[in-house]
C-alpha cells in the first residue's frame, strides 16, 4: 500500500442528548490503547473478530463507566453526565495525512482468546 493509499483510524466518543436523535458532538478518543478499549468493551462483543469489526459501536453505561471511572476521567476530556447524555465509542477510517498525529496508523488486532474465531 503506497502513503497516498494509507488510511488512519481514529476512535471517537460519541455523546447524545439523551431521549432524542441529538448527538450533541464527538471526541476523539484514538490515545486509548486498542488493549484498553478490548479490556472496557469485551463484555459486549459478540462475533465480531476484533474490535469495530463491521462498523459495530460500543456503549458507555453507568456500570462500565463506574468500573473505569479512574482511567475515563484522566484520558476523557469531558465529564460524564448519566442524566443528560448517551454514549457510544465508534471506529472511523480516513486516507488523510494530516489526520496521522491524532489517529492509529493500524486496525485493532484479532481476538485472540474468543472462541469460534
Amino acid at each position: 500500500m503506497s502513503k497516498k493509499d494509507k488510511f488512519y483510524y481514529k476512535t471517537h466518543l460519541e455523546v447524545v442528548l439523551k431521549g432524542t436523535n441529538f448527538v450533541f458532538g464527538f471526541i476523539n478518543i484514538s490515545h486509548i490503547p486498542y488493549e484498553k478499549l478490548e479490556e472496557m468493551f469485551m463484555d459486549q462483543v459478540t462475533n465480531e473478530r476484533f474490535l469495530f469489526d463491521d462498523s459495530l459501536s460500543y456503549l458507555i453505561d453507568k456500570k462500565l463507566y463506574k468500573k473505569h471511572k479512574a482511567y475515563l476521567d484522566k484520558e476523557v476530556p469531558f465529564t460524564f453526565d448519566f442524566k443528560l447524555f448517551d454514549y457510544s465509542v465508534g471506529f472511523s477510517g480516513n486516507k488523510m495525512e494530516k489526520l496521522k498525529k491524532w489517529c492509529y496508523e493500524e486496525l485493532p488486532p484479532y481476538f485472540s482468546d474468543k472462541e469460534n474465531f
